[in-house]
């Protein structure tokens, strides 16, 4: 049917799923829905993503570093234990939210206050464990499978936002759909963990692969969740001064380069199992596969950069381009995105490195966001993130080259990527001259 490797079809996937959020986003802006209602149903998937990103990314990851070397049968277990951590996290995560949104996380949504958190809650609970499915279908080589998945659930999550928003409901009738969907995705996973790993688990091997899976995972979770809240803290720190209306206008454009991330999250993931096998072949297919990704993505933003105050003019509506000043700094993520140094060494099991740079990503984040933001308001901390972003990329470089003796030159193609980033920061000046006369 698909003529996919079974890395293009997990992009591809994950990129079905990023695509679904975009047209629901366009969507809302077409059919007039206010900035305010589009506001809470940001927040309805910031919420959520807030308290499952670091989680979901440390136990998938850790779950492929270790699947490669283990025996049919203990691989069996390996799944059926990842399923079983996902699901114990999202039970400490919405018991999290349920206890501490009043104190904690109450100013998210000032109008409605306990109806958002409690259908994030029940989001949460039942999307949680369902992330491993892509991966179980990935490591089974079951590549059409992936792509007809995704489509399936990216349309479904499409109609499902979109529709009562047509239908003049409450936006609330939008987030429920996100729920239904939620629910329908756990029980395909419960049938693909039937077929590829086992339901009737043996409780000594089970707990094995679990503690295994939790003992290398929580330094990356760690990692992850120090790194990775840059995003929802850059969230919270609009929240906090602005409203519904402003936080809208900051998340439209607070996207990086469509498909570029998806397809640089999926890919670092992906190669961790071949760095894992064998360190030297690793690297070397790291390198060539990242410099195709480069002469993809790089030329894109380029031509993005200039082009983008038009496009959130004429594609979302004219109340959205001053987002596009904001998603263009965002673009300028692709100069660190297209490195993968932390790839190396999640694939060598070498994960305190990345909580330690991590750390240090969001110090720089928090205080130079929140600087900016009072000398430059929103773009500010756009730029904050770029900065912290590209700081961590560095800091993870440093470490394989004068630690593991790996120069930065076994896993990136430099000349190529030095070229582009000086015609990206070209591109990015002339695009403030054109946001300047539109």
């Amino acid at each position: 049917m698909f003529n996919f490797n079974k890395l293009a079809s997990l992009q591809i996937f994950q990129l079905l799923r990023y695509s679904a959020f975009v047209f629901i986003g366009i969507g809302f802006a077409k059919l007039r829905l206010s900035q305010t209602e589009i506001g809470q149903f940001e927040t309805f998937i910031m919420v959520s993503g807030m308290v499952s990103f670091f989680w979901v990314s440390g136990v998938i990851n850790s779950m492929l570093a270790i699947y490669p070397k283990k025996s049919a049968e203990e691989q069996k277990q390996i799944l059926l234990g990842t399923f079983l951590s996902l699901s114990l996290f999202s039970l400490i995560a919405g018991a999290f939210l349920y206890f501490f949104s009043q104190n904690v996380l109450a100013f998210l949504h000032k109008q409605s206050g306990n109806h958002l958190i409690v259908l994030s809650i029940i989001y949460l609970l039942l999307s949680g464990p369902s992330f491993v499915v892509e991966y179980v279908l990935f490591l089974n080589n079951k590549k059409n499978t992936i792509i007809i998945y995704g489509a399936v659930s990216a349309l479904l999550a499409t109609c499902l936002a979109l529709v009562p928003a047509l239908l003049h409901c409450n936006i609330e009738y939008s987030m429920l759909g996100l729920v239904v969907l939620a629910g329908l995705k756990l029980i395909y996973t419960l049938f693909v963990l039937q077929q590829f790993a086992t339901l009737k688990p043996n409780a000594s091997a089970l707990t094995k692969a679990v503690t295994e899976n939790l003992k290398l995972s929580a330094p990356l979770i760690a990692s992850i969740f120090v790194s990775g809240s840059a995003e929802y803290i850059d969230g919270l720190i609009v929240k906090s001064k602005f409203d519904d209306m402003f936080f809208a206008v900051y998340r439209y454009g607070a996207k990086e380069l469509p498909v570029l991330l998806i397809v640089a999250n999926t890919f670092s993931t992906a190669m961790i199992p071949s760095i894992a096998a064998n360190l030297e072949d690793g690297l070397k297919e790291l390198k060539e596969k990242s410099a195709r990704m480069m002469h993809i993505f790089f030329p894109l933003t380029i031509v993005l950069l200039p082009l983008s105050p038009y496009l959130f003019k004429y594609v979302f509506n004219e109340s959205f381009i001053y987002s596009s000043l904001i998603f263009n700094i965002y673009l300028l993520l692709a100069i660190p995105r297209v490195l993968f140094p932390q790839t190396v060494l999640t694939g060598m099991q070498k994960n305190p490195f990345l909580l330690l740079s991590s750390i240090l990503e969001i110090i720089i984040n928090v205080s130079l966001s929140i600087y900016l933001a009072g000398i430059m308001g929103l773009p500010g901390i756009a730029i904050g993130t770029f900065v912290a972003y590209l700081f961590d990329k560095l800091f993870l470089m440093a470490v394989n080259r004068f630690y593991f003796g790996i120069p930065v030159s076994k896993y990136v193609r430099l000349t190529p990527y030095f070229v582009y980033v000086v015609l990206t920061f070209v591109s990015f000046f002339c695009s403030l001259q054109v946001l300047k006369n539109i």
